[in-house]
């Protein structure tokens, strides 16, 4: 395991303070640096010519080893040092696609990019550290990429799971990620499709009542577990306020089958970014262990013709069929 400093800072002063802490720390803890010079035209005060370009380094050198950098950056924060944590695409690139990679400081084991920091005042926290620990500090880094498993009961195929043995005491049937139903008789008359999928589609026959619940639980990225993306969320639900796309007898149904829609998360803090947008919309949010936090208004654009037309051809979804008091009449 070594130091890499992708050379030079911009600023000539910073450029020779990051390059006494590297002799230091070499002297201190025997541990070894190397210098990289990037930039195709250097400063004057810099005489070494550049032996790659930022866009390599970027693309190989530090993009596939993300997950890692960020990870371990997470792990010295938690140590007590103050650093910039963000994603290799966020910290080296801008918006309009400019590369910044020139003054970087990393820790490399075998061509394997564990650490790297981009900001002045993170590198200096962190050469100060390594130059009072010296090794302690360098091995507490992970070196492969982190994998992480999200708690089951905070992933979406078991809050799906536990959505349908609810409804099922009071819904007819539940179906789960419904698509598009299959023909019936030798052609696809009716067409019903799904766009998006459908998570949860519960129907009760007696009150002429059906709901759509779009669920979102966490996912592992980039080795932390995170939420879904909010925008990814609303869409999505909102999508079920005309949802689905029928075709009946060659005409197009307009409108939507679902009376009430609801977005779903684990817990009633992961609406919090959003709860004042969603409060213009009639769509209701349900935390699946902690109850309601909003109750849907009646869907604007729930069409009874569609409603019927779905309603009478439930046998041809059966194979989205998990729950319901009647799902054996249809499997």
């Amino acid at each position: 395991m070594h130091l890499r400093y992708y050379a030079p800072y911009y600023d000539k002063e910073t450029h020779e303070k990051i390059l006494n802490y590297l002799k230091n720390i070499k002297k201190v803890h025997d541990i070894d640096y190397e210098e990289i010079p990037v930039k195709p035209w250097p400063p004057e005060w810099y005489s070494k010519k550049a032996e790659m370009s930022e866009a390599y380094v970027y693309d190989y050198h530090l993009k596939p080893y993300s997950s890692l950098i960020l990870s371990n950056c997470n792990k010295l924060i938690q140590m007590g040092l103050n650093l910039h944590c963000d994603t290799v695409s966020s910290k080296f690139k801008s918006r309009s696609g400019n590369i910044y990679v020139a003054g970087t400081i990393a820790v490399v084991e075998n061509d394997a990019v564990l650490l790297a920091l981009d900001y002045k005042d993170e590198i200096f926290e962190f050469l100060k550290a390594l130059l009072r620990d010296g090794w302690n500090l360098l091995n507490v880094l992970e070196k492969t990429k982190p994998k992480t498993i999200v708690p089951l009961e905070e992933s979406e195929k078991e809050i799906k799971r536990a959505l349908i043995f609810a409804l099922s005491k009071d819904f007819d049937y539940v179906f789960m990620n419904v698509r598009q139903n299959a023909p019936s008789g030798d052609k696809w008359d009716p067409f019903i499709d799904f766009s998006p999928d459908a998570d949860i589609i519960a129907v009760n026959e007696e009150e002429n009542r059906i709901i759509g619940i779009e669920v979102k639980g966490y996912r592992s990225n980039r080795g932390f577990t995170q939420k879904a993306n909010i925008y990814e969320a609303i869409g999505e639900a909102m999508m079920y306020l005309v949802n689905p796309y029928i075709e009946y007898r060659g005409e197009k149904i307009e409108g939507s089958i679902f009376d009430k829609v609801w977005l779903c998360y684990p817990y009633k803090k992961d609406f919090e970014d959003f709860k004042k947008v969603m409060k213009i919309t009639p769509i209701g949010l349900l935390s699946a262990y902690e109850g309601v936090v909003k109750e849907p208004k009646k869907n604007p654009f729930v069409n009874e013709k569609a409603k019927e037309i779905f309603l009478g051809n439930l046998s041809t979804f059966r194979s989205y069929i998990r729950g319901g008091k009647k799902m054996h009449k249809i499997i």
